[in-house]
């Protein structure tokens, strides 16, 4: 399942959409190892992960497309530290619960039918899909059947947020 993330973007609430501009996170992949990972990894593959990926790394909420600038929601929710929202401009981070709130809201948007495509597998079937423009949700409804996954990670640009983007 794919979820739209410049839709999901353009169904919030103006001011909303206003108050995310500035909002920062904190990616942390801790997280993801210690929700799920970790027991699916080898213990080599996850010291390269410590070794090789930092632990603390800031982006944006919103997500300027750098080939369309278009303007889409930019949170993971198994690698965004929810407590960890700050302004960009002032660098004052936001009361905990606050930032939980916010996390949790926008999350949702990613689950609302109005945004989700759903992908059916048949035989020989392929996807392709770019993170910067959708999120992605494995729902494990194929059994008896196994899932097949070769996963290739594209390495990009920095995520940045453009105000003057298009919307």
């Amino acid at each position: 399942m794919f979820s739209d993330s410049h839709a999901c973007y353009l169904g919030l609430p103006p001011g909303i959409q206003e108050r995310l501009q500035m909002l920062c996170g904190v990616n942390d992949y801790r997280i993801f190892l210690m929700g799920r990972g970790s027991a699916k990894f080898s213990d080599d593959l996850t010291q390269k992960i410590k070794d090789e990926i930092p632990f603390g790394v800031n982006h944006p909420l919103l997500r300027t497309h750098p080939e369309t600038g278009k303007t889409g929601l930019y949170l993971n929710g198994g690698f965004l530290r929810r407590d960890s929202l700050y302004d960009a401009r002032t660098g004052e981070t936001l009361p905990p619960d606050e930032s939980r709130e916010i996390v949790a809201f926008l999350l949702q948007q990613h689950a609302k039918p109005e945004y989700v495509c759903r992908f059916k597998w048949e035989a020989g079937s392929i996807a392709f899909w770019d993170n910067r423009a959708v999120q992605h949700y494995a729902a494990s409804d194929y059994y008896p059947h196994e899932r097949l996954l070769r996963r290739v990670t594209v390495s990009g640009d920095q995520p940045f947020y453009d105000p003057t983007s298009t919307p």
